[in-house]
């Protein structure tokens, strides 16, 4: 009977797609106007800037270090762009199946909801309905443009046997370390600098491949494996009481609106964050456990991403919009009412976005069966 693997890290990957999307459906709403609500509901505020400015770019470090870190030391294939090869299909496959089969089943969906009228009429001006899903064909044919973490995780993959080549050449914990600090530095120039500032994705690329070498880094060194687990949970609490309360502070004393009370922690290319999700990869590498539907739901976190980023009329995130705009607006309430009132839908929303996603995702993977076997069938192997 075959042994089923260990799911540590498949439910690291779960969570940091729950991250992810927590990060995307706050995007277009923390700090804008219909966000001016909640300005005296300080703590919810500092709470939804966390989620905003932190737990996108989080998610996105530790999926690139899980990638880091089984990749590091895989064989190395005799054609150097196999591995990108069958990924740049895979990603193509997913798009396909996304950008057509999906799109079609939310827009035939939507066009009932709208013609039952099971939604208030705001909710249509939200929906960017001047554009039809072919507006969207960079989501279906391209990646850049599209899907930014797709293109730089393809561009990794091919030049991935050099670079493995090289980091395993080096042995010392330290030169391996002063490596990865001078890229993150080095990013930070091209953040900051204007004569070299290079644009939000070229920064999100450094994102990628600091985070590779991240992973790659704590499995051949293990830097924290002497650390008790309990003083790695202190680390993760100081984080946060400290972002809290600097934020309390701005807000209260310095009576900064509470979506500009934003603690300085440097995070999407400073050292905060990887230094975080170092911390939160290593709680999950002492975790010892194997579950079937774990790694099965894992499996589906990258189409989940493609399905809520890649859904038409922009549909995942003016949903969230009119949710957090006007749907919980109107039920009237303040105070701690309001907290749990919009914590819950935003859990609740994201919940949902996660499992639809995973479900459609089980069918993308029935379906690349089937169109596998086909092409087998007269001879082209994919």
């Amino acid at each position: 009977m075959k042994k089923e693997k260990q799911s540590n890290f498949e439910l690291l990957r779960i969570v940091a797609m729950l991250m992810i999307i927590i990060f995307h459906s706050l995007v277009n709403f923390v700090g804008t106007r219909d966000s001016q609500y909640i300005s005296n509901n300080i703590e919810l505020g500092g709470v939804l800037l966390m989620l905003r400015y932190v737990f996108g770019q989080l998610g996105v470090i530790l999926f690139a270090m899980i990638s880091g870190y089984f990749l590091i030391s895989a064989r190395e294939k005799k054609n150097p762009f196999e591995r990108a090869m069958a990924t740049a299909v895979k990603f193509a496959g997913m798009l396909l199946y996304n950008g057509v089969i999906i799109s079609v089943v939310i827009a035939v969906i939507y066009m009932a909801v709208r013609k039952l009228g099971l939604v208030g009429p705001i909710f249509y001006e939200l929906i960017n309905t001047t554009r039809n899903i072919f507006d969207d064909s960079h989501l279906i044919f391209g990646y850049l443009g599209g899907f930014w973490y797709l293109s730089v995780y393809f561009l990794l993959l091919v030049v991935i046997n050099p670079l493995n080549r090289f980091l395993n050449k080096l042995t010392d914990n330290r030169t391996f370390l002063a490596l990865i600090i001078v890229i993150i530095f080095v990013s930070v120039l091209f953040k900051f600098t204007l004569f070299l500032s290079l644009g939000r994705d070229a920064i999100n690329a450094a994102t990628i491949f600091v985070g590779y070498l991240l992973g790659g880094y704590m499995r051949k060194f293990d830097p924290l494996q002497q650390v008790k687990s309990r003083y790695l949970w202190a680390g993760l609490i100081m984080f946060i009481a400290y972002y809290m309360l600097a934020h309390e502070f701005l807000a209260r004393v310095l009576h900064v609106w509470s979506f500009d009370a934003k603690p300085a922690v440097g995070f999407f290319i400073g050292y905060p964050g990887y230094v975080l999700a170092a911390i939160i990869f290593a709680l999950f590498m002492r975790l010892n456990f194997s579950s079937k539907s774990v790694n099965s739901l894992a499996g589906t976190t990258l189409f989940i991403y493609i399905f809520h980023v890649g859904a038409p009329f922009d549909f995942f995130f003016q949903t969230a919009t009119y949710l957090y705009a006007h749907v919980i607006p109107s039920w009237g309430l303040t105070g701690f009412g309001l907290d749990v009132a919009f914590i819950g839908t935003l859990l609740g929303y994201v919940l949902v976005v996660f499992l639809l996603g995973a479900l459609a995702g089980y069918g993308y993977n029935l379906v690349a069966k089937h169109v596998k076997s086909w092409f087998a069938k007269i001879g082209v192997m994919i």
